[in-house]
């Protein structure tokens, strides 16, 4: 997968797509996976992989618009792609409510409800070594959903 370890290589996926905006809180999540993989090792993750239609995580913007998500699909177990193609764009006037709260100490879970009922929800580190947009952007986002 393309290297995202600054900040404007992530931007620029989202400037492709015209889904950045005055401001902008750029991140990568992971989806929220069962206990499969935790089960059943490689089969498990491959059945959550297929279960999922590949997409492992999403890069995650959230600008004055609303919220961008690009996902990260999986080509095999080992090796991910940017599938910009197909990215998810919520409107603002859509979403019905945005819940975020400490899954342990290392997660924070983000779940989106839109006003249709569908939800997406993810997972993110709180903090990514030597990659310090990462913390500076989730907690901005963070602090504007409270």
């Amino acid at each position: 997968m393309e290297d995202l370890n600054t900040l404007e290589k992530l931007e620029e996926y989202f400037k492709k797509i015209n889904c950045y905006g005055e401001y902008n809180y750029c991140f990568t999540c992971q989806i929220e996976t069962s206990i499969l993989p935790m089960l059943f090792g490689a089969i498990g993750a491959i059945i959550e992989v297929k279960r999922n239609k590949n997409v492992m995580g999403y890069l995650f913007n959230k600008f004055d618009k609303g919220i961008c998500l690009i996902p990260i699909v999986s080509d095999t177990l080992t090796k991910n792609k940017i599938d910009i193609d197909n990215y998810i764009f919520i409107d603002n006037n859509d979403i019905e409510e945005v819940i975020t709260k400490n899954e342990d100490i290392i997660y924070k879970k983000i779940k989106i409800i839109l006003k249709n009922k569908t939800k997406y929800t993810m997972r993110t580190l709180k903090k990514i070594k030597n990659i310090e947009y990462h913390e500076i952007n989730l907690n901005n986002f963070l602090s504007i959903c409270k």
